[in-house]
């Protein structure tokens, strides 16, 4: 290998890892994720919130039932918020078990 393919490849795992944290586990997003509540967390606090559905509940601002979740960060990132479609308020957090 020439040097500038060897600073490549032992330079990639380096930014590969500066990419994941900044992108996903920064300080901040981690934290404001972290003060979200759990389903069953939210669902002690708010027990007129219980669906049928057992991953899922109803907004406790409006009551609609049209929770949906994204990812904090990006597609890859394993941290969901579920807010609510209709006024746009987040509710709880989960993390996908993949």
């Amino acid at each position: 290998m020439d040097f500038l393919t060897e600073i490549f490849v032992l330079g990639m795992p380096v930014i590969a890892i500066a990419i994941y944290y900044f992108a996903f586990y920064n300080k901040s997003n981690d934290d404001y994720w972290r003060k979200l509540p759990t389903l069953p967390e939210y669902l002690a606090e708010h027990p007129e919130c219980v669906t049928d559905d057992d991953e899922n509940a109803r907004c406790c601002h409006c009551h609609s039932d049209k929770v949906i979740f994204q990812p904090l960060t990006c597609h890859e990132d394993p941290r969901y918020k579920h807010f609510c479609l209709n006024c746009k308020r987040v509710l709880f957090r989960s993390k996908s078990i993949l």
